[in-house]
């Protein structure tokens, strides 16, 4: 307990020498970034670095990121940034899109995030009918992600939420229906599920989007677009509910993490509600086909799932922050 407050004392006087002298926000490249130091004290967090990794630190949670750098990492959950921190002398800098729509989500829950109903949730088989999505040796993906997407509701449904499916069976729903779908049914909360492909066959792992924020770039598209979605209402939201689903993902499956990352995809854009997409495995790499092939890791992934969207709320109801 003493070493406790001694560490508490330390991220306390590390984050006020840092903070010590530097402009709080500074425009680079025509960005508003925020000190790093400082958004770390104004979220209650320790502020310290470790080799080249810097860190935002509040009890077992850690924020952390290198200079010039976009790639972060939120306890062990690798997150794709809208831009890449700054360096200024002696003085480390982060985005304010990703200070607003990443860290705050995350250490200043009560603070940033809409506390909303969560009783109705929309799962979103993806593809359907004629269009099967991403197909392997064995399995195609309009029929994994529909074997999941009911045991997801099945689950759910036990712990007493209502789950509605954009649909039940093998038939296409246009890509621009999903979300009106999910608007009419009046969901608190919309998850889509699919697999993922690549040329390359040693590509693997699970991957878990949210809507990129209008004035950012898209982690697979680095052009920036200012255009304002519908759903773009939700980003702490979206954040905070990737990150659930993603992290439970990982702790069950033990898959590769290609982490949290932002998309304009067509079945986020225009939702009323918080929503993300979840790239499950790849079925062009053989091993990862073969476990998604299986009852017991489409049961492991399903639970994973509804373990997110458990966690996500309770985090948005029972912090204290």
């Amino acid at each position: 307990m003493k070493y406790l407050t001694v560490w508490k004392i330390l991220f306390l006087m590390l984050t006020l020498l840092t903070v010590s002298g530097a402009k709080h926000t500074v425009i680079l490249k025509g960005k508003v970034y925020r000190h790093a130091g400082a958004t770390a004290r104004e979220l209650g967090c320790g502020y310290y670095f470790s080799g080249k990794n810097f860190y935002l630190a509040r009890g077992k949670e850690n924020f952390s990121f290198r200079a010039e750098r976009a790639d972060f990492r939120i306890s062990n959950v690798s997150v794709a940034g809208s831009f890449p921190s700054r360096k200024v002398g002696n003085h480390l800098y982060l985005s304010a899109v990703d200070v607003d729509t990443i860290l705050r989500p995350f250490f200043a829950t009560r603070q940033s995030l809409r506390r909303h109903t969560l009783r109705r949730i929309i799962i979103d088989p993806g593809h359907g009918g004629f269009d099967r999505g991403a197909a392997g040796k064995r399995i195609v993906e309009k029929t994994v992600v529909l074997k999941i997407a009911r045991r997801v509701a099945e689950i759910l449904k036990r712990c007493g939420y209502a789950c509605f499916l954009t649909r039940r069976s093998d038939y296409l729903v246009p890509l621009n229906q999903r979300c009106i779908i999910a608007n009419r049914n009046k969901g608190d909360l919309f998850v889509s599920l699919h697999c993922n492909a690549s040329k390359d066959k040693r590509a693997t792992g699970i991957e878990t989007y949210c809507l990129t924020p209008a004035g950012a770039s898209s982690t697979n598209q680095k052009k920036i677009l200012y255009t304002t979605f519908k759903g773009n209402a939700m980003n702490s939201n979206n954040f905070l509910l990737a990150y659930e689903i993603q992290r439970a993902l990982l702790q069950r499956t033990k898959g590769h993490d290609r982490g949290v990352r932002h998309s304009r995809f067509a079945v986020l854009r225009n939702l009323n509600m918080p929503g993300v997409l979840v790239e499950m495995g790849f079925v062009s790499n053989d091993a990862e086909e073969r476990k998604l092939a299986t009852p017991l890791y489409q049961e492991q992934i399903a639970r994973a799932i509804a373990v997110g969207i458990i966690n996500y709320h309770r985090k948005i109801y029972n912090s204290k922050r």
